[in-house]
């Protein structure tokens, strides 16, 4: 058994030192009388592989640009492959960064990949269809697929309220784009409008006291 001449405690295990005052230690380590097991490290973490995906993406990337340039083409298409490979770093550093919280993670799925995919589209001369297919669509899956794992997973209202009302309100502005002229199709604007309105209205109605005691931790009033 470990002693500690300074604190005049023993310690069980194989310390390097006193986890009391950081002064040597006296005696035979005995790893079998360890208290806390030695965890293993994870053989990848999400840092890993983010860096992995980012070396991927460059790679990707470095091999389009020499194939454009020996090619001799006048459209540097390597361009948008680039641009491509940075959005779906972006997406997956936030699906790495959320992994352990799915609510969080399709939350900010929902407002990241439209997000893009209308920088994308205003930079390729804007047609639309970041407004008319790929907003209302992301919400309403988002919305479904956050349904679903709250139920198949038994998770507390408290849990992926925020997120959820996030999506909500972002569900209602495909409406709004088609009010004002932006959206030209219709049908999936207002099926997403209809259903994160139906959904939203549920949960304040059936779980209103639930979502105000969560409002009131989040922002204290």
């Amino acid at each position: 058994m470990q002693r500690c001449p300074n604190c005049k405690v023993t310690v069980a295990g194989h310390k390097a030192c006193c986890p009391l005052c950081g002064g040597r230690l006296s005696g035979t380590p005995e790893p079998d009388t360890e208290v806390f097991p030695s965890l293993e490290k994870p053989r990848f973490t999400g840092s890993f592989a983010l860096r992995l995906l980012g070396l991927l993406a460059i790679a990707v990337t470095v091999v389009c640009l020499l194939v454009n340039l020996a090619l001799g083409m006048d459209d540097w298409w390597w361009i948008f492959v680039a641009v491509g490979a940075a959005c779906v770093w972006s997406a997956a550093a936030v699906g790495i960064a959320y992994r352990r919280d799915i609510a969080q993670n399709i939350g900010w799925q929902v407002l990241l990949i439209p997000a893009l995919s209308v920088l994308w589209d205003i930079w390729t001369g804007w047609r639309g269809w970041s407004a008319d297919f790929v907003l209302p669509c992301v919400c309403a899956v988002g919305l479904l697929a956050m349904l679903l794992f709250a139920v198949l997973f038994k998770m507390p209202v408290r849990a992926f309220a925020g997120p959820f009302i996030g999506a909500c309100v972002l569900g209602i502005v495909p409406a709004v784009l088609v009010a004002c002229g932006v959206a030209k199709v219709k049908l999936p604007s207002l099926v997403c409008t209809g259903l994160a309105v139906v959904l939203l209205a549920a949960l304040l109605l059936f779980q209103w006291q639930t979502i105000k005691a969560e409002l009131q931790r989040r922002f204290h009033l």
